[in-house]
């Protein structure tokens, strides 16, 4: 018999600050649960994604539960939201319940079943194929409308624009100017939440952090660590810009420090490789970014070494 999804209402429940699942990080029973769900429940209505770049499509899972699916492609954090693999075929999952404006993006690649959807960059000559009807990719929980997201932009965000530097790339003292905006002489713990971000988009190789979200009606509205979409992609390239709010600040959250300090010499790597056993597309990672990642750590922690502060801020 196939498990219940679990409701919306038992996830939306353990967001609070600082974590977006609070409540599950002492119930591995929820969390399995929610997870298991996620890869294996059936689909009941497919749409296109309308918002962001990159190609992804809304589902609703049985129960009513809320999903978006993205096709191929730590740190007790906690913001990150609930993520699982998942292999869907698309004749018998998506197409019997796929609404109309995705079924007019759907075509076929030799024996192949393909789709373009709708994005920023999807365009009907570069969509994305099946092996014949089945497509493996990530399904990402959904919460419910209640919790309304603001979005600001990232002060330590690239140009994206050939010859043409950011202030933060030429500027030193940038990280002064930035404590002197409002939002941040107001929210002091904005700039730490940003800075964590930063150390966890260093280890995934996400140099492409050009805004953040954060929760209008949740204490302190923490920062959502979204859109990460654009990671594990060179394991052999370490990115140091990334951790510019790092370096360029000198200040670190305690509990963020002695995390990296537990997850050396390779646990990191070893832990989640044993978290992935689970995963329905396992083994997720290559061998090259397991070692990256352990690579990383390692670099951080010396960094701590010479860092000028240390916030006692959880």
């Amino acid at each position: 018999m196939p498990m219940k999804m679990v409701p919306s209402p038992a996830a939306s429940s353990a967001v609070g600050r600082p974590e977006l699942y609070r409540l599950l990080r002492t119930s591995t029973l929820i969390l399995s649960a929610i997870l298991h769900a996620m890869a294996t429940a059936p689909i009941t209505a497919v749409d296109v994604g309308y918002k962001g770049t990159q190609l992804k499509l809304s589902m609703e899972l049985q129960d009513k539960q809320s999903v978006v699916f993205k096709p191929m492609w730590i740190l007790g954090l906690r913001r990150v939201p609930l993520a699982v693999g998942r292999k869907v075929n698309l004749k018998q999952e998506v197409i019997p319940v796929a609404s109309q404006a995705l079924l007019n993006t759907f075509y076929k690649d030799n024996n192949n079943t393909c789709f373009y959807g709708k994005c920023y960059y999807c365009r009907p000559t570069e969509g994305v194929c099946a092996e014949g009807e089945v497509m493996e990719g990530t399904v990402i929980l959904w919460l419910p409308a209640k919790f309304i997201l603001n979005t600001t932009h990232h002060p330590w965000a690239r140009k994206y624009r050939a010859n043409v530097r950011a202030k933060w790339e030429t500027d030193d003292n940038y990280c002064k100017a930035v404590k002197q905006l409002p939002l941040y002489k107001t929210h002091d713990y904005r700039l730490l939440d940003i800075i964590d971000t930063a150390i966890f988009d260093y280890l995934i190789g996400n140099a492409d952090r050009h805004h953040y979200e954060t929760f209008s009606n949740v204490d302190k509205g923490m920062l959502v660590i979204l859109d990460n979409g654009k990671s594990f992609g060179n394991p052999f390239q370490d990115e140091r810009s990334i951790l510019a709010p790092l370096y360029q600040c000198c200040i670190v959250r305690y509990s963020t420090r002695e995390n990296l300090r537990i997850l050396q010499e390779s646990l990191l790597s070893s832990v989640l490789r044993e978290v992935l056993r689970s995963d329905p597309i396992y083994p997720v990672l290559t061998d090259s970014h397991f070692e990256a990642l352990d690579r990383r750590v390692a670099t951080q922690v010396r960094d701590f070494v010479g860092l000028g502060g240390v916030s006692k801020v959880k």
